[in-house]
């Protein structure tokens, strides 16, 4: 079964969308000491500018997609590789690979159909392109799930840092769509630029089993997430690359995924005027 179909994948590649927004924040200015609550509120307040002044909108850059699909002996069953091209915030596929082969014609469009589709239903059906802003996905909803607490001061990629520790309020948060199962069950870390209030990494594991549609159709089983941010200039930030290992199962079988994401050649959009 391809990882492209199947409500196992949807529920995976759903909160894998929703993760990457936990790391997508705007700035602020430096503040006094503070703790976990604190500076989780000051990143919640600061990610509606973010998402308002359009910042991000404002670059172009490449992003290298890889997933492997694993046998029980940890063996690759199926590669696929996506090189896409973003402007704006929204992306286009250049090239796609599956198993090293690459893909034309007819068979690149099925790929993108499957693709489109599957975004469709991650986002409720609002939108069916391939989108990077993940700012817009960080609501004082989201964060409330959390609590935070500050472990240390330390200095990450040379810039002072905040590092949290998050977890769930509760045990029994509401779910409300298909990723809220996996939102609702992850704990980990996240390291915050203390000048700009941006994440520059996070780590995220799964405290419990999560089932996807009674556990019928699928169980999650362990999940471990990494992003990690570039800053571009400055109050601009970008996930510069995520690794994610997904163990569980699909319908009566095992699965095992790896992903991960490597952005590059981040450039600014000049304006027009000053092309003429």
């Amino acid at each position: 079964m391809r990882f492209s179909s199947g409500f196992w994948d949807k529920g995976v590649m759903a909160g894998v969308y929703l993760l990457s927004a936990l790391a997508t924040f705007s700035p602020a200015a430096p503040a006094p000491e503070l703790n976990g609550e604190q500076i989780a509120h000051r990143i919640i307040a600061r990610a509606r500018v973010a998402s308002e002044s359009g910042k991000l909108q404002n670059f172009t850059y490449k992003k290298l997609s890889v997933s492997e699909e694993l046998d029980a002996r940890g063996r690759v069953k199926e590669r696929k590789e996506k090189m896409l091209f973003f402007r704006s915030g929204s992306g286009s596929l250049l090239e796609m690979k599956v198993n090293g082969r690459p893909l034309s014609g007819e068979d690149f469009r099925k790929q993108e159909e499957l693709a489109s589709q599957d975004r469709q239903k991650m986002t409720a059906g609002k939108s069916a392109k391939r989108d990077d802003n993940w700012e817009k996905y960080v609501t004082p909803d989201l964060l409330s799930k959390y609590q935070f607490k500050l472990l240390e001061r330390t200095n990450y990629n040379g810039r002072p840092t905040y590092v949290l520790s998050f977890e769930p309020i509760s045990r029994n948060l509401p779910v409300r769509q298909i990723a809220d199962r996996l939102i609702n069950q992850i704990a980990g870390k996240i390291w915050v630029d203390a000048q700009e209030f941006e994440v520059a990494r996070a780590e995220v594991t799964l405290q419990s089993e999560v089932n996807l549609w009674g556990g019928v159709l699928g169980v999650l089983k362990k999940m471990y997430f990494v992003v990690d941010r570039t800053r571009v200039g400055e109050n601009t930030w970008f996930n510069r690359s995520t690794y994610g290992d997904f163990e569980g199962r699909k319908l009566l079988d095992s699965t095992h995924m790896k992903l991960r994401s490597e952005s590059s050649n981040f450039e600014r959009i000049l304006p027009m005027s000053s092309l003429r």
